[in-house]
């Protein structure tokens, strides 16, 4: 039988296969979800094997990207939810992934990319080695479960796939655009529907974002993509086309609402002039040392002109400028004031549990007892089954949570993994023929990196596809040479 055909067929299998997924998870997790979580699992695999058998590990991969903006939470067991369709493809993905090992896909210890996997090893690691010391055992197992199966999918699987197909990251891109695309039509559907009153924002997302800076994050993401990799296209047609689509989602940010969204965006421009400028790490620390020895000299000068801001986030009449002025507002805005409350939170965690923290997934369990009075207010959380309406979330800090839920080895590890991208795009990347790629895959990855001081999504599929799908589109434009070298000598 011709490839073609037996390509056709295999993709009539597996969009039978999904289906049955889909539907197995939906209905049967709500009547019968012992008898679902298995014939889930039996399917999983089946699935799995259809997938290598046709050699459709791009296909899925480009399904996974388009579908993940329509991710909804589904019940599951004794109070757990799964993300559909995008969690069950994510276990897919990682059963084809260790399908591919089984066949000794990674026999090849001198591979650079196979070593490149390496620096991930402590962050991960950190899930592992903290979880036997939660306070809340089941809850560890469980997030520890869901972020090394993103980061297994979303790093190391696409990293795999996208050495061989140089042209499949901006197709599952564009795929996760048009998602996007429609959930912002949605969304604004529900606006209308609520007369565009602007206090509805954070609402009208559901169910498929949870609220409307997680929409924000994930449109800057995009934004930068789409607006840095403009240099590489071959004709003015696609320039034309990206700038669109860059133009699209920078007003989706603006759109959101979403302060650190908003200001994700011009620290993308910056992080893209200083790589430009060819600017080492060694250059960045120095920067980064004056910096913060500044901030240490003239911190009060700086708090008490903070205090004397009174715009507000959730002002309806308040302009873009204000809403962002607003993020220095630590005297009546309470947005600002609650996550002061859930940084100190998570700083007293650290300090009483230092080395392991209190178990991954457990900070919205147990930071209530760690609250700063002085900044309680009414969007504090006193009983984390009953949140006040708007409040919400965990330590609103991808460094915090880390530290208070896996102490010291959670953040080094996620410090090393960053250091590592960093390194690679501003030291190792000059002289590079993909140092064009590598710049803006960073540059769009310091969106989230400055975002993550003040919130934390990378425990949700369609954020962490994102992050780790364009981490691992930096590192194998960084280890194309090395592929080259591989493949003459072969």
């Amino acid at each position: 039988m011709p490839g073609k055909a037996i390509n056709r067929y295999g993709i009539l299998i597996v969009t039978f296969i999904v289906a049955m997924v889909v539907a197995i998870v939906f209905a049967g997790s709500l009547l019968y979800p012992l008898l679902a979580l298995i014939t889930g699992a039996i399917l999983v695999f089946v699935f799995a094997r259809l997938i290598v058998r046709f050699n459709l590990q791009a296909a899925l991969l480009k399904l996974m990207a388009f579908v993940l903006p329509f991710s909804v939470p589904v019940p599951l067991i004794d109070g757990s939810m799964i993300r559909v369709p995008g969690e069950p493809l994510a276990l897919v993905a990682a059963a084809v992934l260790f399908i591919e090992i089984a066949g000794g896909s990674f026999k090849r210890l001198n591979d650079p990319l196979h070593k490149e996997f390496l620096w991930l090893v402590p962050f991960a690691a950190a899930f592992i080695v903290t979880t036997p010391f939660s306070q809340i055992l089941v809850v560890s197992a469980k997030f520890s479960f869901i972020n090394l199966l993103y980061m297994l999918v979303f790093y190391i699987f696409v990293a795999r796939h996208l050495r061989y197909n140089s042209n499949l990251f901006f197709q599952m891109i564009l795929l996760y655009s048009m998602g996007m695309i429609v959930v912002v039509l949605w969304s604004l559907h529900r606006f209308w529907q609520w007369e565009w009153n602007p206090v509805v924002i954070r609402g009208i997302f559901l169910p498929f974002y949870n609220d409307h800076t997680i929409f924000g994050a994930a449109a800057a993401i995009l934004a930068a993509l789409w607006f840095s990799t403009i240099s590489l296209c071959s004709n003015n047609k696609t320039r034309i086309f990206w700038l669109v689509t860059g133009l699209f989602f920078f007003m989706t940010v603006v759109y959101t609402t979403s302060r650190a969204a908003l200001l994700s965006l011009p620290v993308f421009i910056l992080v893209l002039v200083l790589l430009y400028l060819k600017l080492k790490v060694k250059h960045l620390l120095i920067i980064g040392s004056a910096i913060v020895l500044g901030v240490l000299i003239f911190h009060r000068p700086l708090i008490g002109r903070m205090q004397q801001v009174e715009a507000l986030s959730y002002d309806v009449n308040a302009g873009i400028g204000e809403r962002t002025v607003s993020s220095a507002n630590i005297s009546t805005d309470v947005s600002n004031i609650e996550r002061l409350n859930r940084w100190v939170s998570a700083w007293r965690m650290f300090k009483e549990r230092p080395l392991t923290g209190f178990g991954p997934g457990t900070y919205q369990f147990t930071y209530i007892p760690y609250q700063e009075h002085s900044l309680m207010n009414r969007l504090t959380v006193t009983d984390p089954w009953n949140v006040p309406e708007g409040s919400g979330g965990t330590a609103h800090s991808e460094y915090l949570l880390a530290l208070s839920e896996m102490g010291v080895l959670g953040l080094a590890g996620w410090l090393i993994f960053i250091g590592r991208l960093m390194f690679l795009a501003f030291d190792r990347s000059i002289g590079l023929r993909s140092r064009v790629t590598i710049i803006a895959a960073f540059a769009a990855l310091a969106t989230w990196f400055f975002h993550a001081f003040f919130n934390n999504f990378l425990n949700t599929d369609k954020f962490a596809f994102l992050f780790w799908g364009t981490a691992a589109w930096l590192v194998t434009n960084y280890h194309i040479k090395d592929e080259e070298h591989l493949l003459r000598k072969n």
